[in-house]
Formats: C-alpha cells, sequence, structure tokens
C-alpha cells in the first residue's frame, strides 16, 4: 500500500517536474525571441535575404533558439521552399513566432519589405518583455514575503525575545 501511494507520488512529482522545465523552456524563448527580431532585422539592414538572415540566426542567435534557426536553414538549403521552411519554423518556436513568421511569409509572398514591420515586431517585444520583468518584480515581494516570515521570525524570537523573557523572570527570582 505504501509502495503503491509512493509510486504515485512519484509519478506526480514527475509530472510537475517535467512540466516546470515545459514552462522554463517557454519563458527562456519568448525572452529571446525579441533579440532574434533585433538579429533578423541587423542581416536584412547588412544586405543578406530573407533566407540568409534565417542562416545568419542559425548562427548567431540566442542558445535556445539557434537549433531551431539551424534546422529551417539547413530545410532551405536542403530545397525546401522558404514558405514551408517558415511554417515549420513557427510550428517548432511557437507562438512568440508566430508574428515574425506571418510577416516573413507576407514578405515573401507579396514581395514587400519586411523591414520596417520587423522594426515594429520587435519594439512590441520588447515592449512586452520589459512588462513582463515588471510584473514579476512586483511579485517578488509576496514570494520573498514566506521566507522571509520562516527565517527571520524564529532566528528573532530565539535571539531577542527568549533572552529577554529569561531576564525578566530571573529578576524576578522565580526559577524556571
Amino acid at each position: 500500500m505504501i509502495i503503491t501511494f509512493g509510486l504515485v507520488g512519484l509519478f506526480f512529482l514527475w509530472k510537475r517536474a517535467k512540466q516546470r522545465i515545459a514552462t522554463r523552456q517557454d519563458r527562456e524563448i519568448v525572452e529571446a525571441f525579441p533579440e532574434c527580431i533585433d538579429l533578423f532585422i541587423a542581416a536584412l539592414r547588412a544586405g543578406y535575404s530573407p533566407a540568409q538572415g534565417i542562416n545568419f540566426l542559425g548562427q548567431h542567435a540566442p542558445g535556445v533558439l539557434r537549433p531551431k534557426f539551424i534546422a529551417a536553414s539547413r530545410s532551405i538549403n536542403e530545397g525546401e521552399r522558404f514558405v514551408d521552411a517558415i511554417r515549420l519554423l513557427q510550428n517548432d518556436i511557437g507562438t512568440a513566432s508566430q508574428a515574425m513568421c506571418e510577416v516573413l511569409i507576407a514578405g515573401d509572398r507579396l514581395g514587400i519589405p519586411v523591414e520596417n514591420l520587423l522594426f515594429q515586431l520587435g519594439h512590441e517585444a520588447r515592449v512586452n518583455r520589459r512588462r513582463r520583468a515588471e510584473t514579476e518584480a512586483r511579485q517578488l515581494p509576496i514570494r520573498l514575503s514566506l521566507p522571509l516570515v520562516m527565517c527571520i521570525l524564529p532566528s528573532f524570537v530565539i535571539l531577542i525575545i527568549v533572552p529577554t523573557i529569561a531576564g525578566t523572570l530571573s529578576q524576578l527570582h522565580i526559577n524556571v
């Protein structure tokens, strides 16, 4: 019976750990994606084509996203259409890349310049990243209140209150 409960508990701990890892990876992707947009804009301004810009991101993107851009660049180099490679990239990265991928697909399909649109997307992504950071900074005192109370309050009681009470009791000539 205890073994069964232990195994069920381990299973739920394993699922929770797996969920935390996935959440952390998603957060890292969302945090790193504005840098990818800025790097892609820099590549376009340097004269790279969008396909070469994806290759550039495969070499210089933040570590979390680099393998995804390498895979997209590899598929473009193997002869896959640019639009199909961008759709696969969008599926790999997730919602963080949806706007950028849609702009690149529209730019390839319609032949419109994408630099200004990507600049706006990069600006919005940086503003959203700043908002998330401010929200997390506002939540920090709430998260730190429990450790503060659990660690500081007992030491305060042991170091300040107990000696004061013991000194008062010894002055009253009451034996403890």
